[in-house]
């Protein structure tokens, strides 16, 4: 539920809360980034229908700018993706471990690259923590999508299966503030 606020104010917040709820240790500048890829993607940005692993190929054989640009997009759509939609997967052919190998590539070859190209090592360092830090970011971005979300019974029911699913103590948490306090089912929790 977005308020009158700009995107980026209101997601800078979420994630802030999410970042620092969770423990991540995060840089102002990740911090900066995850909540701007959110604003993007919900005012504009779309994902592309052709497949991440093809994108991929197309950016390492491109020159500097293309690749560049690419490797970007597929990062953050990867991110993006298995953060904020997370339930998407479920009805995939590939899961999170597709998009985490993309990420990996795509976030590390794009730190690689530019850390040739200039004496600046403010974005290779971002992309390092970003490739790094993957999956605490997809819990940082799950947190974000869970409490901006969660309006509906059916929402409600899509958290309860994903607590039931991951043990996810965010989406415990969750559940808990709408007063549904879910029954341990033995499985291991994941922050």
């Amino acid at each position: 539920m977005l308020t009158d606020k700009k995107p980026i104010e209101y997601f800078k917040g979420l994630v802030t809360e999410a970042i620092s709820g969770q423990g991540v240790e995060a840089s102002q500048m990740a911090e900066f980034y995850l909540s701007n890829l959110l604003s993007e993607f919900v005012e504009n940005k779309s994902l592309s229908d052709e497949a991440f692993a093809i994108r991929l190929l197309q950016a390492l054989s491109a020159e500097h700018h293309v690749r560049s640009t690419t490797l970007r997009e597929v990062g953050d759509s990867s991110l993006f993706l298995t953060g904020f939609f997370p339930e998407s997967l479920e009805k995939s052919l590939v899961g999170i471990d597709y998009y985490t190998d993309m990420r990996i590539i795509s976030y590390a070859s794009l730190a690689s690259s530019l850390g040739g190209f200039s004496n600046d090592k403010t974005f290779p360092e971002l992309y390092c923590e970003l490739s790094e830090h993957f999956l605490e970011f997809v819990n940082v971005l799950h947190e974000v999508s869970g409490r901006s979300r969660v309006s509906t019974a059916t929402d409600i029911l899509r958290l309860y299966e994903s607590w039931l699913k991951t043990g996810s103590k965010h989406s415990g948490a969750l559940l808990r503030e709408l007063g549904i306090n879910p029954v341990d089912t033995g499985s291991d929790e994941v922050n």
